[in-house]
């Protein structure tokens, strides 16, 4: 796993959303019956339906979801940034969708990864390592509703919400990012349970006005490559409910192992010299 390639386009496979985790109202796209908007499948694989397929016509927005932890110390549980892309059709016919989740600490920004920014590991068993230049501070990027785009055009024109969240303490999430911590899993495990109405959510970070996924069929699944893709593997270990698949790619399994082995340093995806202070600060985007 390379945690400083940011995102690596990421491609599902359709026949990993299988019909065992989706338990949708389907129609044969050979029937010929007049399209209705529902999700359809041929040969396994979802196909996009014409009245999905209008992107000036999707529902965007965002919301924060109050967690069970308090990372940060400040005495009020963090809630995370989530948006939300779906077809009209969940507000103007009541339609109930399964929903596609991506998490990750990137979408915010991420600060520079030259390798001055990287432990000098030059230097005698024993003896103390040259001091680690600080990075600069990330500069936040993205503009409210929206905090990515990724999957959308894949997986909303046929039949699914997409969902993405930052990770604590980057982008507009609350908390403190730990790289492995147990709010790692517990951010998703709190998403997760929005979507299928077990958790709170709010249309501000500090407000009482809740938001509810009444368009949500409460059957998720997520995926995403590199870090991306450690996420789901975090969320899943909780047991949440809710949660039918997840499709990680290129997951890194253990921070323990990808930073040693037999307690010598390793350089992970070639960067000589990374820590997981550098990751952390390469990721502090809240």
């Amino acid at each position: 796993m390379n945690p400083y390639l940011k995102r690596i386009p990421e491609v599902i496979p359709f026949l990993c959303l299988v019909h065992a985790f989706l338990n949708l109202p389907q129609v044969s796209a050979d029937s010929g019956v007049e399209e209705a908007a529902l999700p359809t499948f041929k040969d396994g694989e979802a196909q996009v339906v014409d009245r999905f397929n209008d992107s000036d016509m999707w529902i965007r927005h965002d919301l924060w979801v109050e967690t069970e932890f308090d990372s940060d110390d400040d005495g009020k549980l963090d809630r995370m940034h989530v948006d939300v892309t779906r077809p009209r059709q969940t507000d103007t016919e009541g339609l109930k969708l399964p929903v596609v989740y991506v998490t990750s600490p990137y979408f915010a920004g991420t600060g520079p990864s030259g390798v001055e920014y990287f432990w000098d590991p030059r230097h005698e068993v024993g003896m103390k390592p040259p001091e680690r230049k600080k990075s600069p501070a990330v500069k936040r990027r993205g503009e409210r509703p929206i905090i990515s785009k990724s999957h959308v055009k894949t997986w909303v024109p046929r039949g699914y919400v997409v969902v993405h969240s930052s990770s604590p303490g980057t982008g507009l999430s609350q908390g403190c990012p730990t790289v492995g911590g147990d709010n790692e899993s517990l951010a998703p495990k709190a998403v997760v349970q929005w979507l299928t109405g077990k958790a709170k959510g709010f249309t501000s970070a500090g407000g009482n006005e809740k938001v509810e996924a009444y368009w949500s069929t409460g059957r998720i699944g997520m995926t995403g490559t590199s870090y991306n893709g450690t996420l789901p593997l975090a969320a899943a270990t909780t047991g949440v409910e809710g949660l039918e698949a997840i499709i990680p790619i290129a997951p890194n399994t253990s921070y323990y192992h990808y930073y040693r082995s037999n307690g010598l340093i390793r350089h992970p995806g070639g960067y000589v010299g990374e820590e997981i202070d550098c990751l952390y600060d390469f990721i502090h985007s809240g």
